[in-house]
């Protein structure tokens, strides 16, 4: 008979006991002693049998396509496929195509009607032994990912030292990677980043992943370009802070599943490394991607976004602005209008002409109020508690006397309690007495609960107001708010335009920075660079 030899070894089983040269040699034997012809061979080395995607596989299929095998010959059937339903299925297969499958050391033979039972066992055991095996190398994964962290592959910009075995940082890709951080922070896309790594002819993360590749097929080097994925990839990764992050999905080879965890679940190991950037650099990055996935601002011919890009809407239509380049006797400017007018006319809106420096003033002297307001704020609170501290004893005092009530009434409904089973006709007066004490206990535990959260509140907000009046002072010391800055400290500007064509101005600011505040321009379209 034309008989096919397949064998196959995966990187779980024992490669002394099942090694290929070993399998295919019993499978020669076999030929041998029973008269068969061998028409072909294939094998799959270091693949998993639970799935049915092989290449030595994928030849034998064709090979019992084409008519040319009456038998396939293998070790075992475990050879063939671990997955239960999925062996079944292919064994099916060939036996619609007259060809049987012979597990010799086994003694299986497909053809065999009695041997069906036997077969459905083995796929069976072979089926549990594959799943038992992958459950056991997961939790070895887990629980080196949760002890001393496990880094599947190294992200752009990092090596493993073989003489350490550390993560160091390689200053070659290192270099870019800041640079793709201080690009999108500067206002570009991720997109327009991509395309400028590309037009210098920077390396990008997949060929340096692929190195080896590359360099021995120079014509295959030039489909590792920077892509928009790319960017996002390193923007992305905590990496880069030090910050090593395991356990972010859980994928099933198996199943082909893959789902993500919640971030409560995932293995954090901080200081992991050394950072490539710095934790302010990383938050603001954080942050962009944040606002820029909400507002969706545009950019074209490849620049950098406009500084209030997304930002400004009218009052009037609700239509975003859009930026225009002027110029003005010889000098360029920014100038931002109303969408609606811009693209439909004046029937529809009016143009709010605003131009960008004048909003960076506004802007400007908007944070420094909110600073002054800061700062007062401070103050105020800062002599809160100093006047707390002044009292903090006689509550210190009080709560030890709250917390020896408690503790006495504690006892009191022990022994009413006590006196309840000895005296069941009286029950209920006891009942009462008892309830009336844990009323008393659970009043007394609220108030120290809410001496002890006047403490911790009042500490807390001091020193919020106390580091964001520093913040504050930090980004007003260069004299100008950075792009970054500004979409960290605005959250919406909205523009309307008065009968005499003056404007009035609202900042809605993020956080706690406080409300929506008002300027009114005059005749604010007639100002000059």
């Amino acid at each position: 008979m034309k008989a096919w030899l397949y064998y196959r070894l995966s990187r779980d089983e024992d490669e002394e006991m099942n090694s290929l040269q070993n399998q295919r040699q019993i499978l020669v034997d076999y030929t041998e002693q029973n008269g068969h012809e061998i028409v072909g061979e294939s094998f799959d080395d270091n693949v998993s049998g639970m799935t049915f995607k092989r290449k030595g596989l994928g030849e034998l299929e064709n090979a019992v396509d084409e008519g040319k095998v009456e038998i396939v010959l293998v070790k075992d059937l475990s050879r063939l496929g671990r997955h239960r339903t999925q062996t079944a299925l292919f064994i099916d297969h060939l036996r619609e195509n007259n060809v049987k499958v012979i597990s010799v050391t086994e003694g299986i033979d497909t053809a065999n009607e009695n041997d069906d039972l036997l077969i459905g066992f083995k796929q069976i055991f072979n089926d549990f032994y594959a799943k038992d095996i992958s459950k056991k190398v997961r939790t070895g994964i887990r629980q080196k990912q949760k002890t001393s962290g496990l880094v599947p592959s190294l992200p752009f910009g990092y090596y493993l030292d073989k003489n350490t075995n550390k993560v160091e940082i390689d200053n070659e890709t290192a270099e870019y990677v800041r640079e793709v951080f201080r690009l999108y922070i500067d206002g570009y896309g991720l997109t327009t980043i991509a395309r400028l790594m590309n037009e210098r002819g920077i390396r990008s993360p997949e060929y340096y992943k692929n190195r080896k590749l590359a360099d021995w097929k120079p014509q295959i080097s030039k489909k590792y370009l920077w892509v928009q994925t790319s960017i996002k990839r390193i923007l992305t990764n905590e990496m880069y802070i030090g910050t090593l992050v395991n356990h972010k999905t859980i994928t099933s080879k198996i199943y082909k599943t893959k789902t993500f965890t919640a971030p409560e679940e995932q293995y954090r190991h901080e200081n992991f490394c050394e950072p490539i950037v710095d934790q302010t650099t990383w938050e603001q990055a954080q942050f962009l991607l944040g606002q820029r996935a909400e507002i969706k601002p545009r950019s074209s011919g490849g620049r950098k976004l406009h500084r209030y890009s997304g930002l400004i809407k009218c009052a009037e239509c609700g239509s975003h602005f859009v930026a225009k380049t002027r110029t003005w006797q010889g000098k360029e400017y920014v100038e931002y209008t109303c969408n609606s007018n811009h693209r439909y006319g004046k029937e529809y809106c009016t143009p709010h002409r605003i131009r960008e420096s004048q909003l960076n003033e506004l802007v400007f002297g908007e944070v420094q109020n909110l600073r002054e307001r800061v700062v007062a704020e401070s103050e105020r609170y800062e002599e809160i508690v100093k006047q707390w501290l002044k009292q903090k004893p006689a509550y210190d005092l009080q709560i030890r006397q709250n917390e020896e009530k408690i503790l006495a009434l504690k006892q009191q409904i022990e022994d009413l309690i006590m006196e309840r089973i000895t005296d069941k006709a009286r029950a209920k007066f006891y009942n009462s007495m008892i309830e009336k004490r844990e009323t008393e206990i659970a009043e007394l535990q609220n108030k120290i609960s809410e001496c002890r959260e006047y403490d911790k509140v009042c500490k807390q907000k001091q020193q919020m107001l106390t580091s964001t009046s520093m913040l504050l002072d930090d980004i007003l010391y260069e004299g100008i708010i950075s792009d970054a800055n500004l979409r960290m400290l605005v959250k919406g500007v909205t523009i309307h335009q008065n009968d005499d064509k003056s404007l009035d101005v609202h900042f809605e600011m993020n956080g706690d920075f406080g409300n929506s505040t008002m300027i009114i321009l005059e005749s604010i379209h007639e100002a000059t660079v």
